[in-house]
């Protein structure tokens, strides 16, 4: 099955060749490769959505390796929480990351590694405060980030402008 995904992903990447996505400037979301590659993936998603789970453990390491590393493509990753949980784990994912597109691909890989956790936790916050202290943010840095209403509104408006440009209603969408 995995390699059946793989094949349509690859037919579809190689499709897009020739299409070249145009980003919105409001809702540029964070780039994985080169800023030269011909070809632009967008990925709306939720971190508490299973699918792209499957997707970013199962089937980006392979497209990482053939696409994103050679230069072909770049990967745009757009919020698109589908809950409260995937909201704030949006929002802790930037505050890791500083800036550093590097340090959000590595913790939100590690956030879809450890989703499992996340959402079966009797109380998911507190997990994911947890699991953001083995990333370096303190509890206290947690609820500053929680508590930014610049990047909240940022998450959300990537989620509406999603919606309202681009009809997405569901995670992953590429």
């Amino acid at each position: 099955m995995l390699q059946n995904m793989v094949k349509v992903l690859s037919i579809t990447i190689a499709m897009l060749i020739a299409i070249k996505s145009s980003a919105n400037p409001q809702n540029d979301g964070v780039i994985f490769g080169s800023t030269n590659a011909p070809v632009e993936v967008i990925e709306y998603m939720s971190l508490t959505c299973s699918h792209c789970a499957d997707f970013h453990n199962e089937t980006l390491p392979y497209i990482i390796e053939n696409y994103i590393k050679t230069s072909k493509v770049k990967l745009i990753i757009r919020d698109f929480p589908l809950d409260g949980v995937a909201y704030r784990a949006s929002m802790i994912s930037h505050c890791i990351a500083n800036g550093n597109n590097e340090k959000y691909f590595g913790f939100v890989k590690f956030l879809f590694e450890q989703q499992k956790s996340l959402i079966s936790a009797k109380d998911p916050i507190e997990q994911l405060q947890k699991i953001s202290a083995i990333a370096g943010i303190d509890k206290n840095e947690f609820n500053k980030c929680l508590g930014n209403k610049e990047l909240g509104n940022k998450v959300l408006m990537s989620r509406k402008i999603g919606e309202e440009q681009f009809n997405i209603n569901s995670t992953p969408t590429l």
